[in-house]
């Protein structure tokens, strides 16, 4: 899989883990548009993780979650937008 389509199918699964969360993305930059560099660093640091089975199984089991899972790479940077 190239570096394209893997960006393509794990941006799915972080809006999906945010979603679960509450959190909004897009709500988030359109509030400061300078966070939209933070949100490609939230997507490159999701298409580097090895976990896309377990994460997709997780989110298949969750419809809300108060927190990610540990294996998310993303998790701390989630739980701070949930809080925000």
């Amino acid at each position: 899989m190239g570096f394209f389509d893997r960006l393509a199918s794990q941006e799915p699964l972080m809006q999906g883990m945010a979603q679960r969360m509450g959190v909004d993305f897009a709500d988030w930059i359109g509030r400061d548009p300078q966070r939209a560099g933070d949100y490609r660093t939230a997507v490159l640091t999701c298409a580097g993780c090895k976990a896309g089975d377990a994460c997709r199984g997780w989110q298949a089991d969750h419809a809300t979650a108060a927190d990610a899972p540990a294996f998310c790479r993303n998790r701390h940077l989630l739980a701070t937008l949930r809080d925000a």
